[in-house]
């Protein structure tokens, strides 16, 4: 019982410590965490977080400085997939975009597959 209570609190920690007070959620104000959207900041001497692709995203066709900072976003899987689409909802279609990755984040398709995988155990048992 004890090992399980030492090993969720490392668990915590490691996750506090991911998600540190280094990146904040512009939206809400609060560290980053996952499945809470928004624009995020990075602290001065902070690493970048994480991000899913390593160069910067434009939505529209509209010339970027060469020296403009890139803003992190942190938005849900569909969105990135098209950001074209969805890019309006966060006022960054004429910015680069770096998208952060949060491991642990919620994602539909997680979801579907687990479903999916399960009905498809079903049949073969029928």
């Amino acid at each position: 019982m004890k090992r399980a209570a030492l090993l969720l609190l490392a668990g915590a920690a490691a996750a506090a410590a991911h998600a540190g007070p280094e990146y904040r959620n512009v939206t809400t104000g609060k560290p980053l965490r996952p499945g809470i959207y928004g624009r995020i900041t990075v602290a001065a001497k902070a690493p970048p977080p994480p991000v899913i692709y390593a160069q910067p995203v434009i939505a529209s066709q509209a010339l970027v400085p060469a020296r403009a900072q890139p803003v992190y976003l942190y938005v849900p899987p569909g969105q990135v997939r098209k950001w074209k689409e969805n890019c309006a909802r966060w006022s960054a279609c004429d910015q680069a975009v770096l998208f952060v990755r949060v491991d642990d984040s919620p994602s539909r398709w997680g979801k579907w597959r687990e479903r999916r995988e399960a009905q498809l155990a079903m049949h073969e048992r029928d």
